[in-house]
C-alpha cells in the first residue's frame, strides 16, 4: 500500500499511529503481527558499523549482556540480509562513511532484522536521488515479496507509487481517500522561517547588562595605569631562561618533576573518569528518572563549588605531603567537572537512534549501551582530554601547597626569586600541555 498526499495531509500521523507510537483520536488499532518501521531519517547510530546497526533489530530477543557480542546465529543473519541488501562489502564500515542508498538499505536490513510481518516505510525514498530511488523500492518490492510482508510506504512520487504499489491511497487534511490514480498534488506550502530573535536579544541584554554591573569592581579609583606595560615588560624579561643562565638550572630535576606531575595529572584525571561516569549516567535526563538525576545534580554543583587548593590542603592534611595528596585532590576536583561534562555528552547525544530502538523492543540499558554511548563517546573522550590537559595545570599549582610535582619546584622559585628558572619551569609546562593537546586532536579526529 502507498499513502499519498500533500505536505501536512497526515501520512507520517497515519503511519506513527500504524506503529503504535501515536494513539488515534478516535477508534482503535488492531495488529496482526509483528511491526517494523524505517524511518524517513533512518535513526541509525552512525558512529557504529553496518552490522552493528542491523544487529540492533534484533534487542528485543538478545538479553543485555549477551548484546554485547552479538550470538553467532543473529550474527549470520544479520550478515546474509546485508548481502541481501547489496552491502556485503560494507559489513563493518561505519554508517557514517555509506552513502545515502547505502544507509537506507542497512536501515531496512536492520527492520527486516526484527523479523516483520508489517513493514512501515515512512518516505523511504525522499532524500535519494532518482535512480537510487527507483532501486530501493524495487528492493522493498522484492522484499516483501520474498518474505510475504505487508508493507506500507509513504511516497511522493505517484510513477513509483503506480509501479510498486497494489493500492494507492490518498489523504486530503487527514481524510482517507482510496484512489488507483490520484490528481496530481499540490506543492507543500513553504514554511516561513522568519522568526523573531527575542531569546537572542534578551540574553545580550543581560550579558549587558551583569557586565555594567560588573565593572565596578575594577573601575574603583585605585588602579594606575600609566607604566603598567613597562612593569609587564619588565618583568616578563626576567622570566626568560637566557643561554647564559641555563647552567644555573637543574633540567633533570625539573624533568623528573614535570613527569611526577604528568604522572598525576594521568591517574587522577583517570580514577575521576571511572567515578564520573555513573554519577553521569543518574544525572543524565534521556537516562535517569527526574527523581533521581535532580538530586545527583544539586550533589555535584555542591561539589564543584570547592576550590582545588582546598581540596589539595585536606589531603595533604589527611595522608601528608607527597604526589598522594596531590592524586587524590585531583581525583576529587576533577570528579564534579567530568560528571558534568559527561552528563551533557549524553544529553547531547542524538536521540533519534534510541527512539528507533524502543520501536524495535530495546529496553533502556540497551538503548543506552548501543544508541546514546556510542554517539556521546567523542564528547566523552573530548572531555576527558580537556581534563587531562587542565590537570596537568592544575597539578603544578598543588604543589605548592606541598602535594607534589613540578609545583614544589616553581614554589621554591618563586620564593628565591630564581625568575629565570621559573620561566624555564613554564615553558615545560607549556610544552607538556602543547603534547597532551595534540594527542588529544589526534585522538578526536579518530573517534569523529
Amino acid at each position: 500500500m502507498a499513502l499519498v498526499g500533500p505536505s501536512g495531509s497526515g501520512k507520517s500521523s497515519l503511519v506513527a499511529v500504524l506503529a503504535g507510537q501515536r494513539a488515534p483520536s478516535a477508534g482503535r488499532v488492531e495488529v496482526g503481527g509483528r511491526v517494523a518501521r524505517i524511518h524517513q531519517d533512518l535513526r541509525l547510530v552512525p558512529q557504529a558499523s553496518a552490522l552493528r546497526n542491523v544487529l540492533h533489530g534484533c534487542l528485543d530477543r538478545v538479553g543485555l549482556w549477551r548484546s554485547l557480542k552479538f550470538p553467532a546465529v543473529e550474527r549470520a543473519r544479520a550478515e546474509a540480509l546485508l548481502r541481501r541488501v547489496g552491502l556485503g562489502h560494507r559489513l563493518q564500515a561505519p554508517v557514517r562513511t555509506l552513502s545515502g542508498g547505502e544507509a537506507q538499505r542497512v536501515a531496512i536490513a536492520r527492520a527486516l532484522m526484527h523479523d516483520p510481518d508489517i513493514l512501515l516505510a515512512d518516505e523511504p525514498v525522499a532524500s535519494l536521488d532518482p535512480e537510487n530511488a527507483r532501486a530501493i523500492m524495487a528492493l522493498l518490492d522484492e522484499l516483501r515479496r520474498e518474505r510475504g510482508l505487508t508493507l506500507v510506504s509513504v511516497l511522493h512520487d505517484l510513477d513509483l507509487a503506480k509501479a510498486h504499489a497494489d493500492r494507492i491511497v490518498r489523504l486530503q487534511a487527514g481524510h482517507v481517500v482510496a484512489a488507483h490514480r490520484p490528481p496530481p498534488m499540490p506543492p507543500a506550502p513553504e514554511a516561513s522561517a522568519r522568526r523573531g530573535p527575542r531569546g537572542a536579544v534578551v540574553f545580550a541584554a543581560l550579558g549587558l547588562l551583569a557586565f555594567a554591573a560588573s565593572w565596578g569592581v575594577v573601575d574603583d579609583g585605585a588602579v594606575r595605569l600609566d607604566g603598567a606595560a613597562a612593569e609587564a615588560g619588565r618583568f616578563l624579561a626576567r622570566l626568560v631562561p637566557w643561554p647564559d643562565r641555563w647552567a644555573d638550572i637543574a633540567w633533570g630535576g625539573l624533568l623528573r618533576s614535570l613527569l611526577d606531575t604528568l604522572r598525576m595529572a594521568v591517574v587522577g584525571t583517570g580514577l575521576a573518569a571511572l567515578l564520573a561516569l555513573p554519577l553521569a549516567a543518574l544525572a543524565a535526563r534521556n537516562v535517569s528518572p527526574p527523581w533521581l538525576g535532580w538530586p545527583v545534580r544539586a550533589l555535584l554543583n555542591l561539589w564543584r563549588a570547592v576550590p582545588s587548593i582546598v581540596w589539595a590542603l585536606l589531603f595533604v592534611a589527611a595522608v601528608g605531603l607527597g604526589a598522594m595528596a596531590g592524586v587524590l585532590a585531583l581525583v576529587a576536583y576533577s570528579v564534579g567537572y567530568l560528571a558534568k561534562f559527561f552528563y551533557e555528552a549524553f544529553e547531547g547525544a542524538e536521540t533519534a537512534a534510541a527512539g528507533a530502538l524502543a520501536e524495535l523492543g530495546a529496553s533502556g540499558p540497551k538503548r543506552f549501551v548501543h544508541a546514546v554511548w556510542p554517539v556521546a563517546l567523542p564528547g566523552l573522550m573530548g572531555a576527558f582530554l580537556f581534563m587531562l590537559e587542565y590537570n596537568v595545570r592544575a597539578a603544578s599549582v598543588l604543589g605548592i601547597v606541598g602535594a607534589g610535582g613540578i609545583g614544589h619546584e616553581l614554589k621554591l622559585a618563586v620564593d628565591w626569586s630564581n625568575w629565570h628558572e621559573v620561566g624555564a619551569i613554564l615553558a615545560l609546562l607549556a610544552a607538556a600541555v602543547i603534547l597532551v593537546d595534540s594527542f588529544s586532536a589526534w585522538a578526536r579526529a579518530r573517534l569523529g
